[in-house]
C-alpha cells in the first residue's frame, strides 16, 4: 500500500486539497480524435501552505473511456507521511511528483476548503494537444515523475509553465521578457501579510537572492501570473489561445492583495517597546529589578541567538540558495546565545565576566547598526521588518546594560580619582 499523496501549494509547504487518484492508462483509441487542454488555477486559501494558491492541466480526452474522459495533471504532489518530510525540506532536498486525478475528486476537495477553483480552456491545434497529451502521460512513469522541488523555481506552476511552453513552440518564453513589478520578496510579503508570523519568518530567513529584479517568466512560480500571462497570449493565426473561462466554484474570501505591502510600522512598535523595557529595567534598583532584568536579558538572548543559528544553518548547510548571504543574521547574531550565561553570572554575589557581557552588547548593538546601514547601500537585502525589531530592541538592551553595569562602574572609577586626587600628601623622608 503506497504513502497517501497530498497535491503541493506554492512556498514554504504543500497544499493538500487534491486527491491523487489512479493513474489512467494512455490513450489507445484512434489518433484523429484530439483531447481538450484546460489550466485550472486554484485560488489562495486560509492554511499557511495555501496562500500562494496552485494550478494543474486539466486533460479532457474522447479517446478515453466514460468517467475517465476528464484527468487532473498535478505536478505538486509528494507523500505527506514520509518520516523524512521536514527534514528533506529544510536541506532543500525536498522530492515532488506528478499525478494524476480525477477532476470530480479535485473539486470537490477544493470546494471544502473554500478555494476558488477556475478553469482556461486553451484553443490548442489538435497535433499540440495530442502531443501534450503524451508528454504529460510520458511524465506520469515512475521513472520520469519525480523532480526537486523549489519554491520559486521549479514548483507546480513553472512545471506547467515550461510544459505549455514547449508545445507552444516557445510562445510563452517568448512573451514574458519584460521586467516584473514585483520581486520574489514582495509578492511573498503581499501574499502573507495577512498572517503576521508567517510573514516576519519568510522575511527573515530569505537572503538577498529574492530582491533582485526577475521577469515575467520567473514571475510565473505563482499560478495565477500563469493564468494571467496565458489570457494575453494568441494562437497562431492571431486569435487568443484561452479558448474560453469559467469557474467551477467561487470562493467567498477577501480579494488576493495585488502590491506589496508597505512599511510594516508594527514590528518597529513592538522593538521599541521590547527595548524601552530592558532598558527601564536596567535602570531599577533592588534585588527583583536585577532578578527581572538577567531573566529578560537571557530570554532575548536566546530567543535572537536561536534564530541566527537557524539562519547560519539555512545558509551554510542547505541548498536553499535564497538563503544564503542573509544580512539578517546582523540583526539576530549567534552571539547572544551567551547571554543567558552572562546575564546570570551578575545574579552572582561575586560576578566574574561583567566585562565581557558588555563587550558582547556592544558588539551587537554594532551589528544591528550595520544592519540598517547596510539598508542603505545598492544591491542590498531588503530586510525592513528585522531591523525594525531588532534594532531598538538591542539599543535597549545595551543602554539597559550600561545603567545596571556601565555606569555604576565608571562612577566608582571616577570617585576614586576625586579621593585620590583631594588627599593629603604624604610626607616621605
Amino acid at each position: 500500500m503506497t504513502a497517501p499523496a497530498l497535491a503541493a501549494g506554492e512556498p514554504p509547504r504543500a497544499d493538500a486539497a487534491v486527491v491523487e487518484a489512479t493513474p489512467v492508462p494512455p490513450p489507445t483509441a484512434p489518433p484523429q480524435l484530439a483531447p481538450t487542454i484546460s489550466v485550472i488555477t486554484f485560488g489562495p486559501g486560509t492554511e499557511t501552505f495555501a496562500k500562494f494558491g496552485h494550478d494543474a492541466i486539466l486533460v479532457s480526452d474522447p479517446r478515453q473511456p466514460p468517467g475517465r474522459r476528464e484527468v487532473v495533471f498535478n505536478y505538486g504532489t509528494f507523500s505527506f507521511h514520509s518520516p523524512w518530510l521536514i527534514l528533506d525540506f529544510l536541506k532543500g532536498k525536498l522530492s515532488y511528483w506528478l499525478s494524476a486525478g480525477s477532476l470530480q475528486q479535485t473539486v470537490a476537495a477544493y470546494r471544502r476548503a473554500n478555494r476558488t477553483v477556475s478553469v482556461q480552456e486553451l484553443a490548442l491545434p489538435p497535433d499540440k494537444a495530442r502531443a501534450l497529451t503524451a508528454f504529460l502521460w510520458e511524465n506520469l512513469k515512475e521513472e520520469n515523475k519525480y523532480y526537486r522541488y523549489d519554491y520559486y523555481r521549479d514548483n507546480c506552476s513553472t512545471r506547467i509553465r515550461d510544459a505549455l511552453d514547449r508545445h507552444l513552440d516557445g510562445r510563452l518564453a517568448e512573451a514574458s521578457h519584460a521586467p516584473a513589478p514585483l520581486t520574489y520578496r514582495e509578492h511573498t510579503r503581499r501574499l502573507t501579510v495577512g498572517v503576521p508570523f508567517l510573514f516576519f519568518g519568510l522575511d527573515l530567513a530569505m537572503g538577498p537572492v529574492i530582491d533582485q529584479p526577475v521577469t515575467e517568466w520567473e514571475e510565473m512560480f505563482l499560478p495565477s501570473r500563469v493564468a494571467a500571462k496565458l489570457a494575453q497570449l494568441k494562437d497562431d493565426q492571431g486569435r487568443p489561445l484561452v479558448k474560453r473561462e469559467y469557474v467551477l466554484f467561487e470562493a467567498e474570501r477577501p480579494a488576493e492583495v495585488q502590491q506589496a505591502p508597505g512599511y510594516r510600522w508594527g514590528w518597529l512598535v513592538i522593538g521599541l517597546c521590547w527595548g524601552a523595557a530592558l532598558y527601564l529595567l536596567g535602570r531599577l534598583s533592588g534585588r527583583a529589578a536585577q532578578i527581572t532584568h538577567s531573566l529578560a536579558l537571557a530570554l532575548t538572548g536566546a530567543l535572537a541567538g536561536l534564530l541566527g543559528a537557524a539562519l547560519l544553518v539555512l545558509w551554510l548547510l542547505t541548498d536553499h540558495d535564497v538563503t544564503y548571504w542573509n544580512q539578517n543574521v546582523l540583526s539576530c547574531p549567534v552571539w547572544a546565545l551567551a547571554l543567558p550565561v552572562l546575564a546570570f553570572d551578575w545574579l552572582r554575589s561575586a560576578p566574574r565576566h561583567q566585562r565581557l557581557l558588555m563587550k558582547v552588547m556592544a558588539v551587537t548593538v554594532g551589528a544591528a547598526l550595520l544592519a540598517l546601514l547596510l539598508q542603505i547601500l545598492p544591491l542590498r537585502q531588503s530586510a525592513g521588518p528585522a531591523v525594525s525589531l531588532f534594532l531598538p530592541l538591542w539599543l535597549g538592551a545595551g543602554l539597559g546594560v550600561w545603567e545596571r553595569l556601565g555606569r555604576p562602574a565608571l562612577t566608582a572609577r571616577s570617585t576614586a580619582l576625586n579621593r585620590a586626587s583631594s588627599a593629603p600628601p604624604v610626607a616621605r623622608g
